[in-house]
């Protein structure tokens, strides 16, 4: 059974309606300072917004191309957590780390969006199983080559990025996806489509 997955549009929608905003990106990003003086809300917030319009663009697009990449692959309620565990990884990471004095960006949730859909495709079988393991080792090379490309000049198409995030993000989904694994092996009758066997494979 192919379930479509439809987040894309939304989310890139909101992410361009909210850099168009007047003040939005100033006013919700990430200031560790701010963040200190009680606004807790903010590394959550942080990841809607961005700090330029090459940088909310690139992120808009990606949204549409990685939803557009995993349908049929893993079923949208898999896909949502992976998002949301991701953008909780890259709140701790934000909060744990003392030199972080501020960010905006989705790219860190987009990241544990790729790591929990790879950690899913692996758990099924066939042919899911090869392109799960394919787009796994993908991210893992991505995060790689970014760590050493980019240690010197945190900087792509003149867009300020914290590198770190997509690490945090990429683990908080994949995070995100070992709990849905779970609950779904324990509590069976919560989750009915789970008999009907995995995107991507024929019966």
């Amino acid at each position: 059974m192919r379930l479509p997955a439809r987040w894309g549009g939304p989310l890139a929608l909101v992410l361009l309606v909210l850099q168009l905003w007047p003040g939005a990106s100033s006013s919700l990003r990430f200031v560790r300072a701010d963040f200190i003086h009680g606004a807790v809300w903010l590394p959550i917030s942080a990841q809607w917004v961005h700090l330029t319009w090459p940088h909310a663009m690139v992120n808009a697009m990606s949204a549409l191309l990685l939803c557009w990449a995993l349908r049929g692959w893993v079923p949208m309620n898999g896909q949502l957590l992976a998002l949301s565990g991701g953008m909780v990884g890259v709140a701790l990471q934000l909060v744990m780390d003392a030199q972080c004095d501020y960010y905006a960006g989705a790219s860190g949730a987009l990241h544990g969006a790729v790591g929990g859909a790879a950690l899913y495709m692996l758990t099924a079988p066939g042919r899911t199983r090869l392109a799960g393991g394919g787009l796994g080792l993908a991210l893992l090379a991505k995060l790689g080559w970014q760590d050493a490309a980019f240690a010197g000049s945190p900087h792509w198409l003149d867009i300020p990025v914290y590198y770190p995030a997509h690490g945090a993000g990429a683990v908080g989904g994949v995070a995100g996806v070992v709990v849905w694994l779970l609950v779904r092996r324990w509590y069976p009758a919560l989750h009915p489509s789970a008999h009907q066997g995995y995107p991507g494979e024929r019966h």
